[in-house]
């Protein structure tokens, strides 16, 4: 008979090990491959939603602000001449989607107002976003 030598004493931390490594390295993988979403240029209070939906990155991301200011392309301007600066804008690179971000509180006849310009200006898809309702 072959004689082993005594009896190995198992220790009850060796098969954590190799865990633990592979949790660190899916954790390593999901924060380098996740992406992250720049923050707007203005703290915008969303209302609730039943739809939610993510639209491409190519529309333009218009923010309407609880004071009635519209942030578009890093400048404040009012409501009445944001569809200017869209148009020119379009112009040069050819978008024809806007994601509008307001404020629950901002006031819905500047909203209305604001969308309906961008209708004039042949603004091809108006996508107003919410939070999604729980």
């Amino acid at each position: 008979m072959i004689d082993f030598g005594p009896e190995r004493l198992s220790r009850d931390y060796e098969w954590r090990l190799p865990l633990i490594s592979v949790v660190f390295l899916m954790l390593t993988f999901f924060l380098i491959t996740g992406t992250m979403q720049a923050a707007g240029p203005v703290k915008v209070d969303l209302p609730k939603g039943a739809l939610d939906e993510t639209r491409p990155a190519e529309a333009v991301t218009v923010y309407v602000g609880a004071d009635g200011l519209v942030y578009m392309l890093d400048q404040v301007i009012e409501a009445r001449f944001a569809p200017f600066m869209l148009r020119s804008y379009f112009m040069k690179e050819g978008h024809r989607s806007v994601q509008v971000k307001a404020d629950k509180n901002a006031d819905a006849e500047t909203l209305i107002d604001l969308m309906e310009q961008m209708r004039e200006i042949n603004i091809e898809e108006i996508v107003i976003l919410t939070e999604h309702a729980r």
